[in-house]
């Protein structure tokens, strides 16, 4: 669905999947990715939207404002090793992003914040990571993060399930 469309009534029922990152600073790209292969392997339901939000940061407040569930699919750097599934809950997202490998991270950090000031965060919110073990330019994800694709997608897919969008199934089967 084009959410651009969908009003704010509609949104609050709704749940939003918005992978994050920059595809041409290798693992950063991991969220964009990680919805890319989400899209290409599964059927999702009429009530769920995605949204490639690259490296927008607060410009995503206009995206994200009304749903009752989010997802932030991304790559984190928390020290941990690479490759290494991350999944954070709204109460401590700003943990995830103390350290910005870009723009974009300061920046949803900053949203968050916002979301909270104007009592507009949504429901149910949760960021769905893999720890990163470079952000240096390049296409190509490391092979700890390539090698986790699968599995993080396999986690989006239960986190959609958990807040009860029971309507995702795989394509073809």
């Amino acid at each position: 669905m084009d959410i651009s469309t969908v009003t704010q009534t509609q949104k609050s029922n709704r749940t939003l999947i918005l992978g994050l990152g920059n595809r041409v600073m290798s693992d950063d790209s991991a969220g964009p990715v990680a919805l890319d292969l989400l899209l290409e392997r599964y059927e999702l339901p009429p009530t769920v939207d995605t949204l490639d939000g690259g490296t927008l940061g607060l410009e995503l407040l206009t995206y994200m404002e009304g749903y009752g569930a989010i997802i932030l699919l991304d790559c984190v750097m928390r020290g941990g090793i690479p490759g290494d599934l991350v999944e954070v809950d709204e109460e401590e997202i700003e943990t995830v992003f103390e350290r910005a490998l870009s723009p974009h991270q300061m920046g949803i950090k900053d949203l968050v914040a916002v979301l909270r000031l104007q009592g507009r965060t949504p429901e149910k919110m949760v960021v769905v990571g893999v720890e990163g073990e470079s952000v240096l330019p390049g296409i190509e994800l490391s092979a700890p993060v390539k090698a986790s694709m699968d599995v993080l997608v396999e986690r989006v897919v239960s986190v959609l399930k958990r807040w009860g969008n029971s309507g995702v199934t795989l394509k073809g089967a």
